[in-house]
């Protein structure tokens, strides 16, 4: 069997997110695989490094699946985008190690979340950016995602049906710079909890809007306590944008 591993790219707008659901068909990876389907000829378990949630995109997406065919791997994202929509693409298909795991190989992971102030957002920007109306203390956010740096405990920045045990994660890099009327956040860690990048930046905004005291971050690392931080940033705003691997 062959391992392949896939790179891709998408505009979650007009999904229900990456993974398969019962209730619904308009996911990425239902699109993925009924296009695999198609090209290679078999069902195929395919294993992502990690789940977008609806509305949320990808500049890098990475996949793998077992399969039996011997297509060539430089023909591979051609024929599968025959298939695929317009905002789902394969940029990459290469064949990797047999133990190869997109999910339990990755090293690091990095999140992109953009914001736009102003109080009308461009029709055309609507669902690739969080519009927020309200002015914000650009050294507060400074001051912010330096406390993210380093290991912690990040359960009060995960929703509460999060289905894990450890809620350690290190964050390695977070940055944010100011581009006309955008803030673009950077943020790079050994992994991520459910919703905990749209939690940390909806408290980010909440404290350097005002709403909220710097310390609050403090003492969410400190009790856990999800229901005294921010609210959750929306989905549109937030871009899986690099996968890393050894």
């Amino acid at each position: 069997m062959r391992n392949i591993l896939l790179e891709l790219s998408y505009k979650g707008t007009n999904y229900k997110g990456f993974q398969r659901q019962k209730n619904t068909q308009e996911t990425i990876e239902n699109y993925l695989a009924n296009a695999i389907k198609n090209v290679f000829c078999e069902d195929v378990k395919i294993t992502a490094s990690g789940r977008t949630d609806a509305g949320v995109h990808a500049l890098k997406q990475c996949v793998n699946f077992q399969t039996s065919k011997n297509i060539q791997t430089q023909n591979i994202p051609r024929a599968l985008n025959t298939y695929l929509p317009q905002d789902i693409r394969v940029k990459i298909a290469k064949e990797v190690d047999e133990n190869f795991s997109a999910r339990f190989s990755a090293k690091k992971k990095t999140y992109l979340y953009v914001v736009r102030q102003g109080e009308i957002v461009s029709p055309i920007l609507w669902d690739m950016v969080a519009n927020y109306p309200y002015k914000l203390d650009e050294q507060k956010i400074d001051d912010c995602v330096k406390k993210f740096v380093g290991k912690h405990n990040f359960k009060a920045f995960a929703s509460s049906d999060t289905d894990v045990k450890d809620f350690n994660r290190t964050i390695y890099n977070f940055t944010f710079q100011k581009k006309d009327n955008f803030l673009i956040f950077k943020i790079t860690g050994n992994g991520f909890l459910y919703n905990m990048v749209r939690i940390i930046i909806g408290t980010i905004l909440d404290i350097a809007r005002g709403k909220l005291d710097i310390d609050i971050i403090d003492k969410m690392f400190e009790t856990g306590d999800r229901s005294i931080g921010g609210k959750t940033a929306k989905p549109n705003g937030l871009y899986l944008y690099d996968v890393e691997y050894l």
